[in-house]
Parts: structure tokens; sequence; C-alpha cells
């Protein structure tokens, strides 16, 4: 088409393609502080000139355009960027899971200060010093049985609160399981959508933007792979180390989202309860998606032969791969036939625990998480062991006795035995109920009976004297009996200048209060690490994140000054229709004149 009409169609291409841009640049202006928007932006490009050059117009120019129109509408999105964002959110999530809760382990052990375990441990020794000088007094004995009260109550605490710390870790896992199991769900649709749109030919901005989103939000609870498919979709797995750790199809990890197949991808279980058999082996209860509302989500795996390190990695590590379906998916590189080899579909027995595919991310949330219950395993089998030491070495003095018939009075004992040393460890070590009743059965003096009340201080001093011998405590392990303790750990019994009984001690052994100390010492050095790194990460990740929001971010100055230019574009096409009609008046109605 040439000619005015020909002006007149250019006129009009201009001015739909002006208000077309006009629309991407109000959307930008509404979005720009929706989270995870993308700034867009109207591709113009020229539509198919008129005629070319021909025999029958061998005397034209050369091509006429005919307008322009919009080609697509583009998301602006630096998909590097995204990456980086999205490794470092990872292990972010990581050092402030870590962070939170090391702080509140060190608030449990509440160190330094006049309260914590340190003190108590010092009035411990120096109520047992004082005693020595006055041994047959009773208010030193009183003094002796309330500061060993205070300091198992202290131990017993201490306990308590670092296992409720641990189960506070473990609820965060589940919540983060079902946080998970529905962030990929909600990708997975929009997996759908957008691939269904972009078959037709159309952008699915709006859809990419809000599923970029949801995995910035699922990198930032563990590691991720994406991999970008047709049609603008993508297959997401683990990343790294966790990749290997993942059940396999045909030598291959299964996606946790994909597009060939959407219903045969891996999804996570929580294991709610690990319950000892009378067999010794175990029930593992989990729940599908970590939905713990219903109780058809309930699985028990039964008979699991686990050890006490595998026990302890799976209690520490809580989360399972199941299949869409809930089922327990096998850590193997064999084909079963199209789907995923599974192992329980409700209940079986005499199940391995190589067969139980434990998830272990690489970074992340539920990394931190998870990681974080390992050093409260840690820290609770280094109290238990600072209890078991005192009570071991406390009693082996205490209940000396001259006569072999006569009962030994063990000063510590398990509050669950009925007051005897058994299995004791600073969950259950508490003060012989006899001697809380009665502190004057407490031995201060060497002889075991002496001739009228306790003639000396000397066995009291040699109790006092433990706070100075060096001990293996950190080789205890929970099965360590007393004999062992000190015939193999404290290097046996030696007569002191007193000839009391009292712990030779060992070259490669450590102080009780240096025990102690090293262990908060330790602990401070974590929560440090974990607060340095979730400082510098807050400052690596606001660096990237405005590199991705000066490319993809909505600038209002830039998107006024394109309104003014769209706007002007528009009344300028709009000029050139009303120009054209005035010429074609003048064309048609000027003929009559």
């Amino acid at each position: 088409m040439s000619g005015l009409f020909g002006t007149l169609n250019i006129g009009k291409s201009g001015l739909f393609t002006s208000q077309r841009a006009i629309d991407v640049t109000s959307h930008n202006i509404a979005n720009a502080n929706t989270d995870g928007y993308s700034r867009q932006r109207a591709e113009l490009q020229t539509t198919r000139p008129f005629c070319t050059p021909s025999m029958n117009n061998a005397a034209a120019p050369g091509q006429v355009g005919t307008g322009v129109q919009v080609s697509q509408i583009q998301r602006i999105r630096d998909t590097f960027l995204d990456y980086q964002v999205r490794v470092e959110l990872g292990v972010q999530g990581n050092y402030s899971g870590r962070d939170k809760f090391l702080s509140q382990v060190e608030n449990v052990f509440n160190e330094p200060s006049d309260t914590g375990l340190s003190t108590l441990l010092g009035k411990f020794f120096d109520s047992w010093q004082q005693l020595s000088k006055q041994p047959e007094t009773s208010n030193g004995k009183t003094m002796v049985s309330e500061q060993s009260m205070a300091l198992a109550n202290e131990l017993n605490h201490m306990y308590g609160q670092l296992n409720k710390i641990k189960g506070n870790a473990q609820d965060l896992i589940k919540q983060t399981t079902i946080d998970v199991n529905s962030l990929l769900n909600q990708i997975d649709q929009l997996n759908k959508e957008i691939i269904q749109i972009s078959v037709s030919g159309n952008n699915p901005n709006d859809l990419m933007d809000r599923r970029d989103l949801l995995l910035d939000q699922l990198s930032s609870k563990f590691g991720i792979s994406i991999d970008k498919k047709n049609f603008k979709s993508i297959e997401i797995n683990t990343r790294e180390d966790a990749g290997a750790n993942s059940p396999m199809i045909g030598g291959k990890p299964v996606n946790l989202v994909q597009t060939l197949d959407p219903d045969s991808v891996a999804r996570f279980a929580y294991v709610s309860n690990i319950e000892k058999r009378e067999d010794g082996n175990y029930n593992i209860v989990y729940y599908k998606n970590g939905d713990m509302t219903a109780n058809e989500n309930r699985v028990t795996v039964e008979g699991v032969a686990l050890n006490a390190d595998e026990y302890k990695k799976l209690d520490e590590c809580r989360i399972l791969w199941t299949d869409k379906d809930g089922a327990l998916m096998k850590k193997t590189a064999e084909t079963i036939g199209d789907g995923v080899e599974t192992i329980t579909d409700g209940k079986t027995t005499g199940v391995n625990f190589e067969d139980v595919p434990l998830f272990t991310p690489s970074t992340g949330e539920l990394k931190g998480y998870m990681s974080i219950q390992q050093d409260i395993d840690t820290y609770i089998d280094k109290v238990n062991n600072l209890a078991r030491a005192l009570a071991f070495s406390v009693n082996t003095i205490h209940g000396q006795t001259n006569d072999s018939a006569k009962d030994k009075l063990s000063f510590f004992v398990n509050k669950n035995e009925d007051g005897v040393e058994v299995d004791i460890d600073a969950s259950n070590i508490t003060v012989n109920k006899k001697i809380v009743e009665d502190p004057m059965l407490i031995k201060a003096s060497k002889l075991d009976v002496p001739p009228s009340g306790e003639s000396d201080g000397k066995r009291a001093m040699a109790i006092a004297g433990l706070r100075d011998k060096l001990m293996g405590i950190q080789k205890i392990k929970s099965g360590t009996t007393r004999d062992k303790y000190i015939k193999d750990f404290c290097g046996g019994l030696v007569e002191d200048e007193y000839g009391v009984k009292t712990i030779n001690g060992t070259t490669d052994g450590m102080k009780i209060d240096n025990y102690f100390k090293d262990m908060v010492d330790a602990l401070g050095i974590q929560e440090q690490e974990a607060r340095r790194m979730v400082k510098n990460q807050a400052k690596v990740l606001t660096s990237f994140t405005q590199s991705r929001d000066a490319v993809s971010g909505v600038s209002l100055d830039e998107e006024m000054v394109n309104l003014v230019q769209f706007q002007h574009a528009y009344v300028a096409n709009s000029k050139i229709i009303a120009t054209v009609d005035e010429l074609l008046d003048v064309v048609i109605n000027g003929l009559k004149r």
C-alpha cells in the first residue's frame, strides 16, 4: 500500500506501538515496589517494508517503510547474577541458622558470670577446702551439701536446656521441610504454566518473575542446581555434595522439578521419631512432606539396624528422600521400570541404614540447622563427661572405707537409679539423698569411723585437691566405668602425704576447671565465626543484590523519561494521522470545487 492511505497506516502503527510502550512503562511503574519483579521493555521493530525495486518500478528509490510494531515484551534479567545471589543466599542461610542457635547455647553456658557453672565449680571445691579446716562442724558439711546440690542442679539444667535447643532446631527442620515441599510444588505448577504460554509464542514474564522469586527462597533453604530447558522451563536438583546422596534412576539424580515427567520427582519427609525395639533395632516414623497434621501421612519403617553413629546421624538429619507419593526412595543406580524404586509404602522390616536415604544439603538453612545439632550433641557429650568425671573422682575418694563389709556411701548418684552410681551423666547427677537429709554423713577425715567424730579433714582436703588434678576427662565415653576411668584415664590411685588414697593424675589430662573453660572458649569461637560470616555474607549479598537490581530493578526516574518519550511519540503519530486526514479531505472534497 502506498500513498496517503499507506501514510495513514504508518501513523496508526506508531500510535498503537506508542500506546503499547506506555502500557509496559505503566506496568513497570505500578510494580516498582513488587518483590521479585523484573522491569520489562517493549522491543520495537520495523514492519515489513513495501515494494522492492523491480522491473515495474525500476525508477523507485528503494524500499518504503510501512511503520513499526512491538516484536516482544522483554524481561530484563541477568541469569549469572541470579546464580550468584542464590549461591550467597544458601551460604547466608547456613550461617544465620548457626548464629541463631549458637547464641542460645552461649546463653545456656552463661559464661563468664557470677552464676555460671565455672563459679559453681569453684564454690564446690572451696566448700570442701573449708570443710577440711573444720571437719567436725555441721555448718561446713551443710555448706558442702548445698554447694554440691547447686552444682548438680546446674548440670541438670544445662543438659535440659541444650536438649531443648536441639528440639527447637528439629522443629525448624520440620517446618522448613513443609516449606520446601510447598515451594517445589508451586515452582512445578508455574513451570507447567510457563511452558503452555511459551508454546503459544508469548513471553510469560510475570510468571517467570514469580518462579525466580520462589527459586530465591528455595536456594536459602539448601543448595540447588537449575538446568534450563525448552520453552523457558527449568529442572531443579540439589547442588554439589547433596546430589551424591540423592536417589538415582539410571545413574542420574532424581530431579525435584522436571519437565518431561513432572510426577517422577523427589520430595522430602520428616522423621518424627526413632523408637528402639526390644530386639535392639529401631522403628523410624516419618511423615510425608513433613505434614504431621494428618495421620494418613504417617509411615513406619520397622526393624532398621542402627549403631550409635548411625542413630546420631539420623537424629541430627531428620529429612528423608521420598517420591511424590511419600514412599522412601532407594539410593541406587539401577533403573526399575520407568519409575522410582521404593523400599516402603507403609511398613517394612529388615531395612539397613544404607537403604535409608538421608538428605544432606551442601548449604542453606537446613545445613545450618543440621550442623548445629552436631555441635549441640558435642557439647552435651562434654557436659556429660564433666558430670561423670566429677562423680567418679569424688566418689572414689569419699567412698573409701576401712571396713570391706560396710556399704560404701557414694556422694554423687544417679537420681533415676535409686541412689546408686550407675549410668551417671549431666541429666541425672545429684547428691545422695541420704547426705542431703543428713549432711553429717559426709566423710571429711582420713579414718572411716573415727573414735569421736571427725578427727581431721584430710579426706575433704583430698577432694578439694581434685581441682588441680590432671584427668583424662576428654577420653570418657558413655559406657566408661569408674574403675576404667580411674585406672586408664587418671593414672590410678596413690596415697597422698596424709595417707589418703587420691587420684594420681596423668600428663595427657586436664583440670576440671580448664576442661569447662576450653568448652566455653570453643563455643565462643564458633559463635564469633558464625556472626562474622553472617555480617560478611550480608555485605556480599547486598552487593550482588544491588547489581541485580541495577539490571532488573525499576527506576522511577528512567520510567518517567520513557513515559514522556512515548507520550511525545504518541502525540506526533496522532499529528500524522490528523495531517493525512486533512490531505485526504483536500483530495476528496476539493474535486467538488
